[in-house]
């Protein structure tokens, strides 16, 4: 999956060879995560992309347990792409005292892909997901105030993102210890296989060049 997101990387920001950089700062946390129940799923996000117009093409990292520290070595972290683009966007008219004229507003979605590394230890003999290298699919929705739209646009954000992994279904990949071994899955929710859903909140500070 790593081979893939890297190459998607590749594809999404050689189409837009001719945009400027953006860079994004900021934390996301999990509003529910059926792949890590019971856990504190916060941390830093980072993201450096190129930006053509409406669309950005990006290449994100996140360090999903940065506050939780209870998982296996390394921690969780997720690296991906996404490809985002402005719905709806609306600018400022009027100004303050000569200032606060390039002020505007937007609307975006996006969709992505990734992979997560890293396990959360759930208690002494289980933990989640699986496997340590897990594929992930995501679609989000947000908005964005900018500051300043020219020569550079500078605000932040706000999103929600929706995702799906697969579960896993290797029992002996999800135990720890030497007593008894229960399966991830039997742990959420008693089935074997399968997808886990995650959303996943975004506050997110805007670097980059403008419109």
């Amino acid at each position: 999956m790593l081979k893939v997101v890297v190459a998607a990387s590749v594809l999404t920001l050689s189409t837009i060879a001719t945009a400027g950089p953006t860079m994004r700062f900021g934390l996301t946390g999990a509003v529910d995560d059926q792949g890590a129940p019971g856990k504190y799923e916060v941390g830093p996000l980072v993201a450096l992309g190129l930006r053509a117009g409406p669309f950005v093409g990006e290449v994100e990292w996140a360090y999903l347990s940065f506050f939780d520290p209870d998982t296996t070595d390394g921690g969780v972290h997720r690296l991906g792409v996404s490809l985002r683009a402005d719905v709806l966007r609306t600018y400022g008219t009027h100004c303050l005292f000569r200032g606060g004229c390039t002020r505007a507003q937007s609307l975006w979605l996006e969709a992505g892909a990734g992979e997560r590394f890293g396990q959360w230890q759930l208690d002494a003999a289980h933990i989640a997901p699986a496997s340590s290298h897990q594929p992930e699919a995501h679609v989000g929705i947000g908005v964005e105030i900018d500051n300043e739209i020219q020569p550079m646009r500078n605000g932040f954000q706000l999103g929600l993102r929706f995702a799906v992994a697969p579960r896993g279904s290797d029992p002996d990949s999800a135990c720890r210890g030497t007593g008894g071994c229960m399966s991830t899955s039997t742990v959420d929710n008693g089935n074997h296989g399968g997808y886990d859903a995650s959303v996943l909140l975004e506050w997110m500070f805007l670097f980059g060049t403008g419109d």
